[in-house]
């Protein structure tokens, strides 16, 4: 019953309030409410004037109706000071699957004086944020993690202010219309890098090179220097007190290759987790390589652009689930 409640409330709240890349709050998009607080200032003020009538004493009754006004210039006090506030989510890196990101987010004013605290929590979670509305300098960040590789759209995003007295609460909740690409964890061991050789009928033959030759193949030991990985660290000549040495690879055996997956099973995810390990140690070394999946064929190239276009191929890549289906 509650998860339906909740999917009617979301469908409420895309015609409501949809997506957009930024925002502006105004009475279309802001919700004013009593607190728990107010709740009882209400119910205060509720004896107070049934005190003051029972006993026929004006101070009670005024001291009532004083309390009550007090409520209705908070009441208007609390929605302009959260209105016209403007939102736009700052730049954000797609990440890796298990891995938190900080998302961070701008806030401006139209207005001087704003003041109190806005608290930040996406939709249906704990408050994770809160940052002073007379402080703009820096933007205001919330931790963002997804467990599974993909494209991840933005949970809608919550924000409430109590000011001033606490009795009114004056929320919204915001979708951006961002997303992003969660890419497959890095994992060990290292895919196997094939050679694609043209015959003379014009054909492509696939020649495999031994899982691991070429990346893995030990050569020598070398002082370790920040920034390495740390799975080339010698283990054994640290644990026997020789310091931090570094694994030095032979790479001679082949400066380019493709990285192909053939077929989509069971064991899918781990292997594009190698794929994706793969990818980062061969831009590390500076080598050509192509990405050959299901669906997406990545001609060999090298650097940032190129490894984060193969990467996003990886992430994109469907599920034993999709396919069968």
């Amino acid at each position: 019953m509650a998860g339906f409640i909740q999917q009617r409330l979301l469908r409420w709240l895309d015609k409501r309030i949809p997506a957009q890349p930024r925002f502006s709050l105004h009475r279309g998009n802001i919700f004013i409410f009593p607190s728990r607080f107010g709740w009882l200032y209400l119910l205060l003020c509720l004896t107070l004037f049934i005190l003051g009538t029972n006993y026929q004493n004006n101070l009670i009754l005024l001291l009532s109706f004083f309390l009550m006004a007090l409520m209705l210039v908070s009441l208007f006090s609390s929605y302009l000071n959260f209105a016209g506030l403007n939102l736009q989510p700052g730049k954000l890196a797609n990440i890796y699957a298990g891995n938190p990101v900080s998302f961070p987010l701008w806030i401006e004013s139209r207005k001087e004086g704003k003041a109190g605290k806005l608290h930040l929590a996406w939709y249906g979670e704990k408050v994770q944020s809160a940052v002073e509305l007379d402080n703009f300098t820096n933007p205001a960040t919330l931790n963002l993690f997804s467990p599974k590789r993909g494209k991840l759209q933005l949970p809608r995003l919550t924000l409430c202010s109590y000011y001033p007295l606490g009795l009114f609460r004056c929320w919204t909740h915001l979708a951006f219309d961002f997303h992003l690409i969660v890419y497959p964890t890095p994992m060990l061991p290292l895919w196997p890098v094939s050679h694609r050789d043209t015959t003379s009928a014009g054909q492509q033959s696939v020649r495999c090179v031994k899982e691991g030759q070429g990346l893995d193949d030990f050569d020598s030991l070398t002082d370790y220097r920040l920034g390495q990985p740390l799975y080339h660290i010698a283990w054994k000549q640290a644990a026997k007190g020789q310091g931090l040495l570094s694994k030095k690879f032979s790479s001679q055996t082949q400066q380019s290759g493709w990285l192909i997956l053939h077929h989509i099973d069971q064991h899918l995810e781990d292997n594009l987790c190698r794929l994706c390990q793969t990818c980062l140690e061969m831009d590390a070394r500076g080598w050509e390589f192509g990405l050959d999946i299901p669906g997406k064929v990545i001609p060999p190239g090298k650097g940032k652009e190129h490894v984060r276009q193969c990467l996003v191929a990886l992430a994109l890549v469907k599920g034993v689930a999709d396919v069968t289906s």
